[in-house]
């Protein structure tokens, strides 16, 4: 039976294409959607068109073919391994970049320039497991970090989103964007909040409530005040109103 692969924009248009193609009418073929269409993120980057598969139906007044014969495999030889080998996932060499920090790159650019912000954005870090992008721009670069650097949050999940799409999971690695170095200043910030936080409580018996920050906001204030042994953190709430609560432990009497 003939078969052939259409895309178009939408299923509809890829059938119309391969019955064209094929000069049958839909009633002769069998249709198999292997992918539909995507707008992708935003709906600015990333489409993907449709692809089917459209294969003639078989005329019933023809005599099915006979199935063919089967082939006895052939016994294995010692030069034949009966499991082969993976290929090892190439390392980066330094200095060179991989292809998924490129893509990156690419994408975070596509963005940057749809948003009409005049910047550059330059690869920092390529290694095995991450891509470090950072951002610099003359104009106000507020647009781009948001409150409490949200807009930036958003735009590194959606840049990792589509440069690890397609790729197997053992191979995709984190994206990190930065702006001007706002991610080290405000962890600076963070990490004095924290233990800020932790004085008061010590001093007043009473907790102290930590809101309106960031899953990674409250894991740098849970991994700073870790270390101080006079004081437990707990998460309270759900997003995105969840608050860190921070409390004096109390001292055992000997």
């Amino acid at each position: 039976m003939e078969s052939i692969e259409q895309t178009g924009r939408n299923v509809e248009e890829a059938v119309g294409a391969a019955l064209e193609t094929l000069g049958v009418s839909r009633e002769d073929v069998d249709v198999d959607v292997l992918a539909e269409e995507s707008r992708g993120l935003l709906g600015i980057l990333g489409h993907s068109a449709a692809r089917v598969r459209v294969t003639l139906k078989r005329d019933p007044r023809q005599p099915e073919p006979p199935p063919p014969a089967p082939r006895e495999a052939p016994a294995p030889t010692e030069e034949q391994s009966p499991e082969p080998e993976l290929e090892p996932i190439p390392s980066i060499e330094p200095g060179e970049r991989s292809a998924l920090a490129e893509e990156a790159l690419d994408i975070l650019n596509q963005i940057l320039d749809r948003m009409g912000l005049e910047a550059t954005a330059e690869i920092t870090e390529d290694d095995a497991e991450s891509v470090s992008i950072d951002i610099h721009s003359d104009e106000d670069i507020g647009l781009l970090i948001g409150k409490h650097g949200q807009t930036l949050a958003a735009l590194q999940l959606i840049v990792a989103m589509m440069a690890n799409r397609g790729q197997p999971l053992e191979s995709r690695r984190r994206v990190i964007l930065d702006a001007e170095g706002y991610r080290a200043r405000r962890d600076r910030t963070l990490e004095a909040m924290a233990r800020s936080a932790a004085q008061r409580a010590k001093r007043s018996g009473r907790p102290v409530t930590l809101s309106s920050l960031t899953p990674r906001e409250r894991r740098i204030i849970h991994v700073t005040l870790a270390e101080d042994s006079s004081v437990q953190t707990r998460s309270e709430g759900e997003d995105p109103d969840r608050s860190i609560i921070v409390t004096a432990r109390r001292r055992t009497r000997e």
